[in-house]
């Protein structure tokens, strides 16, 4: 069975996993918009596509999954997740098993406004979030907001263009910083991680509570495996409630009362996911399993606590360039 890594980017690590878990003779496919992909070194086979906007973005994809005889799809990019969501029956009808979240599911991870809204009407704790200015200083007069305030892209990923407001001008000056930009109430409370995985169906099946000891830009350099039952309570529910499909990797805080949040939604393996395979969890030994139509694995936290991971640079060689 072959399986296909869309916009694999630096996460090589994730098809060595991936080869793990897949019969002997199966072949993992990259595909990126640009040669420069270090995850293409750890792939048996790579394709250039269109950039993922391009309306030839589909059409090349679902060759390549005929070229190379595709039975299982998974993308590590949130844009691409996006983009490929609402296109899982197309997939299906080729003979691509999508591991991807539903559309609607896609949509509410990658739009923070949606998100803030959808688990507010859950009744799930999450930080008060604006989208303008306006809304923003009548918060502040009613009280319903304070400084220090994050100011992010609303579909934003990876960190950037991250602002901390401790003051008005400062809120103003990050505000135009980059377009579709929001407003939310900073969280003074412990941050924590959960890597988790959803069934096909939308039902948890493993889930993996971790906390970040270093991050650089975004991505995770130094993790720990940790126990926390209510943690894990709460990213089975939000399977359960939004219907998550595949691995995903959920940022929580925990206040001083033990009162826990929801900050974001990766539906796709986070850069923390090493961490979480470290101890035990192997999600890609999992999803290959459904990728197979085995049985539906059950809900399971049976992986080691304490687990440390950390990353360190390795240079490998790049594509041949023409002088």
């Amino acid at each position: 069975m072959n399986i296909l890594l869309s916009c694999i980017g630096k996460r090589g690590y994730i098809a060595d996993y991936f080869r793990e878990a897949l019969p002997p003779g199966s072949r993992i496919v990259g595909t990126s918009n640009t040669p420069w992909s270090p995850g293409f070194s750890r792939c048996d086979h790579t394709a250039l596509l269109p950039p993922i906007a391009s309306d030839e973005y589909l059409p090349r994809l679902i060759e390549t999954c005929l070229h190379y005889d595709v039975g299982g799809l998974l993308s590590l990019f949130d844009p691409d997740v996006c983009r490929l969501a609402p296109h899982r029956a197309t997939l299906g009808e080729h003979g691509v098993t999508a591991v991807l979240p539903e559309a609607r599911a896609a949509t509410i991870a990658f739009d923070k406004l949606e998100a803030f809204h959808v688990l507010s009407g859950l009744g799930i704790a999450t930080p008060k979030t604006v989208s303008s200015l306006e809304d923003a200083h009548a918060s502040l007069e009613a009280g319903a907001l304070s400084f220090p305030l994050v100011v992010k892209p609303r579909f934003g990923f990876g960190s950037a263009e991250t602002y901390v407001a401790m003051n008005r001008a400062e809120l103003i000056v990050f505000f135009h910083r980059a377009p579709d930009m929001l407003i939310q109430q900073y969280l003074d409370a412990e941050a924590l991680n959960v890597d988790g995985l959803g069934s096909l169906e939308g039902r948890p099946v493993a889930m993996v509570p971790w906390r970040k000891l270093l991050s650089t830009l975004g991505e995770t350099e130094r993790a720990e495996t940790i126990e926390c039952p209510e943690l894990v309570s709460l990213a089975e529910s939000l399977v359960e409630s939004l219907g998550i499909i595949g691995p995903f990797d959920g940022d929580f805080f925990r206040d001083a009362e033990g009162t826990l949040s929801v900050l974001e939604l990766n539906l796709r393996f986070g850069g923390g996911y090493p961490v979480s395979h470290m101890a035990g969890a192997d999600f890609p030994r999992r999803i290959v399993g459904m990728i197979r139509g085995e049985a539906a694995y059950a809900p399971a936290t049976t992986y080691r606590r304490g687990v440390t991971m950390m990353k360190r640079p390795e240079p490998i060689a790049g594509p041949v360039v023409s002088p």
